[in-house]
């Protein structure tokens, strides 16, 4: 199952790659093309990996600065919009099999949270891909967690976000089974085996209103309080549904 996961996942990517190069992803029809595969793309990933998402809310219309917290390596899969979108992610899952190179392919913002240049030219691609019509996708955590609890928030973005007018859309993700989230320096591949080879894989997603402003340390404290509070109220969903 996983290895049809796999190959299907790197096909429809390709696939993705090359029609966004033929007719310009920056050119307004590109994008569009290119995005509904991606949908068809999310929508594979959703049947052969066994997720079954339940949504609460609904996610923007127009492109936005999305925010959620950080799980496991599919939560960008668990995000639909109805916009094209690009992803900003940790350097170091550039490499991963599959995961890592589909995301290359479909224009992911790098970041090496920890130089300080990179950081940088992370924001000023940030703000080219906005104004350009897209919207992106952002873990501002910057790394998984076991969660309910939420890490703290990198403040980069929510500086770019503030100084440019850029407005951000939170969510939080929560797994019905805890152990899906990727921590403890556990191996890639040993643990998408053994949690994504199960028939069904059961996660709550919720959207939230949209955030504007130009005090950035209020973005953050308002859009983090937001996804704390409903990472709470998902957890609690799932546990009652348990008993």
């Amino acid at each position: 199952m996983l290895i049809t996961w796999a190959l299907l996942i790197t096909f429809t990517i390709l696939i993705v790659h090359i029609i966004s190069a033929l007719v310009g992803q920056r050119d307004r029809a590109g994008r569009s093309i290119a995005h509904k595969f991606f949908n068809t793309f999310l929508r594979g990933v959703h049947f052969l990996s066994g997720l079954k998402i339940y949504w609460h809310g609904a996610p923007p219309k127009d492109p936005h600065v999305m925010m959620a917290n950080h799980r496991s390596y599919v939560d960008a899969v668990v995000l639909p919009v109805s916009f094209p979108v690009v992803f900003v992610a940790r350097h170091e899952t550039k490499s991963w099999p599959v995961v890592g190179w589909g995301a290359t392919l479909l224009g992911t913002i790098w970041v090496k949270r920890d130089i300080k240049e990179s950081r940088r030219a992370t924001r000023a691609a940030l703000k080219e891909r906005l104004e350009d019509g897209y919207g992106v996708v952002i873990f501002p955590e910057g790394t998984t967690a076991k969660g309910p609890e939420l890490l703290p928030y990198h403040k980069g973005m929510f500086y770019t976000c503030a100084e440019n007018g850029f407005p951000i859309a939170p969510a939080a993700i929560e797994f019905e089974d805890p152990k899906i989230a990727w921590v403890n320096a556990e191996w890639f591949i040993p643990h998408a085996f053994r949690h994504f080879g199960k028939r069904r894989v059961v996660v709550h997603v919720s959207f939230g209103p949209s955030f504007e402003g130009k005090d950035a340390e209020k973005l953050l404290k308002d859009v983090r309080n937001w996804t704390q509070d409903e990472c709470y109220k998902l957890r609690e969903i799932i546990d009652s549904s348990k008993s």
